[in-house]
């Protein structure tokens, strides 16, 4: 567990985090806590979990979950780390029928934050991955 203000980004991170996204994260935070932890090199530059950390700041949280490779910031293979983490999950298939149905489940019994999702955005989803046949009032 290490204090979040001794964590550095990483200056390379190509990524950023706007408010939307932190609100999501923070909501997350508060929820579920930390499910993984973040991943750092030796110096203790973030490699993987800039905006949980960033998240974490905003809760005033006093210590983050921390992996440290043996690895310099500038390696090739913390470089990899940084960019795997962001683009690896593009990689995978996703049902975006089965999310929606998810997304209205979870909206039936408490908001979206924390989601990644909001109900403009789920509503979206769903005149995508339906027939009109299937959507009963396109208000809604």
């Amino acid at each position: 567990m290490v204090e979040p203000d001794k964590l550095k980004p990483h200056p390379r991170n190509y990524r950023t985090h706007p408010d939307d996204q932190l609100d999501h994260l923070a909501q997350s935070l508060k929820d579920n806590g930390f499910y993984r932890p973040v991943v750092v090199a030796k110096d203790n530059t973030i490699l993987a979990g800039h905006g949980i950390v960033e998240a974490a700041k905003r809760l005033k949280m006093l210590k983050v979950p921390v992996i440290k490779l043996p690895i310099a910031s500038d390696d090739p293979k913390a470089l990899k780390v940084l960019t795997g983490d962001n683009a690896i999950q593009h990689l995978a298939d996703q049902d975006d029928r089965a999310l929606t149905e998810l997304l209205k489940e979870l909206s039936d019994v408490d908001d979206l934050l924390g989601t990644g999702y909001d109900e403009m955005m789920m509503s979206a989803l769903a005149m995508v991955t339906r027939p009109r046949s299937e959507i009963e009032d396109m208000d809604a």
